[in-house]
C-alpha cells in the first residue's frame, strides 16, 4: 500500500483506474482529507491478482486501517469499490464511485467482454507492454485528452510504461469487467451515503449514472460538463471541489 501523506489517520481509501498508480490521485484529492491511496492489483508494487473477483478485496479488507469509512473509486477502482460494498456493505459510510460500469446482467454481453479481454491480454502476452500502451491509449474512450498539454499526457503513458504486462493481463483476467459480478443489487441496498460521477463527454458512463441515479434516488449525481472519461486526470479541479463528509477526528 501507498497513501497520501497527513498527519491524521486516513479516512478515505482511494483506489485507482486500470493501467493506474496510487500517485494518480495526488493532484486531484484535497489535500485536508488525510487518504490511503493504494496501487490496485497487478499494478505498480501490488502483487498481482489471483483466484476469483472478490479473493484479492477480501485481502485488502484485512488489511485496511480501522479509521478508513470513505471509499472512493475510479473507472477499475470503481468496481472494486462496488466490489466492497456488496462484501461489506456497513464498513464504509460513504462511498464516490467515479467513471466507473454497475456490471454486466446478459450473459451475452459478459461473454462478448470476456473475448475483448482476451484480445488485450494476448496483446499484453504477446506483444509487450508498450505495444498494448500504444494501443490503449488510442481507445476512443480517451479521445477527450487530445485537448489536455503534451506533458500531462506523456506522464500518463510514463505510469504506463512502468508496469508490468503479465500482472496487467492477470488484472483483467481477474478484475475485467466480465468477471465482476452485476452490482446492481448492492448499489440499491446500499445503507450509506452514495456519489457518482461521471464526465458529460462520456456518454456510455454518464448514461450509466444516470441509470444507476435512477436506481437508487438518494445518489448523489454529478456530471462534469465537458469532462471525458478520465476524471483524475480531466478534471482534478472539479473533484478536490466536491463536498465530502467531514472528518470526525
Amino acid at each position: 500500500m501507498g497513501g497520501l501523506e497527513a498527519d491524521q489517520p486516513p479516512r478515505s481509501l482511494l483506489l485507482h483506474g486500470f493501467t493506474g498508480l496510487a500517485e494518480d490521485w495526488c493532484a486531484c484529492w484535497p489535500c485536508t482529507e488525510p487518504a490511503l491511496a493504494i496501487d490496485l492489483p497487478g499494478h505498480g508494487g501490488s502483487i498481482a491478482p489471483e483466484g476469483a473477483f472478490d479473493d484479492a478485496l477480501r485481502r485488502l479488507l484485512v488489511a485496511l486501517p480501522d479509521s478508513i469509512d470513505r471509499i472512493v473509486g475510479y473507472s477499475l477502482g470503481g468496481r472494486l469499490a462496488l466490489g466492497l460494498l456488496r462484501l461489506v456493505p456497513e464498513r464504509f459510510d460513504q462511498a464516490m464511485i467515479l467513471s466507473a460500469h454497475p456490471g454486466l446482467i446478459e450473459p451475452d454481453e459478459r461473454e462478448s467482454r470476456r473475448l475483448a479481454d482476451q484480445r488485450w491480454i494476448s496483446l499484453l502476452e504477446q506483444k509487450g507492454l508498450e505495444a498494448f500502451v500504444d494501443a490503449w491509449q488510442q481507445l476512443p474512450l480517451f479521445a477527450t485528452q487530445t485537448r489536455l498539454p503534451v506533458e500531462c499526457l506523456a506522464q500518463q503513458r510514463e505510469r504506463r510504461l512502468s508496469q508490468h504486462a503479465s500482472a496487467l493481463a492477470a488484472s483483467l483476467r481477474v478484475h475485467g469487467l466480465a468477471e465482476m459480478p452485476p452490482m446492481q443489487e448492492a448499489i440499491v441496498d446500499y445503507p450509506g451515503e452514495l456519489d457518482w460521477v461521471a464526465g458529460s463527454q462520456d456518454r456510455r458512463f454518464s448514461a450509466l449514472a444516470r441509470e444507476v441515479a435512477a436506481w437508487r434516488p438518494a445518489t448523489r449525481l454529478h456530471l462534469f460538463p465537458g469532462v471525458g472519461h478520465n476524471l483524475l486526470l480531466e478534471a482534478p479541479e472539479q473533484l478536490q471541489a466536491l463536498p465530502l463528509r467531514r472528518s470526525p477526528f
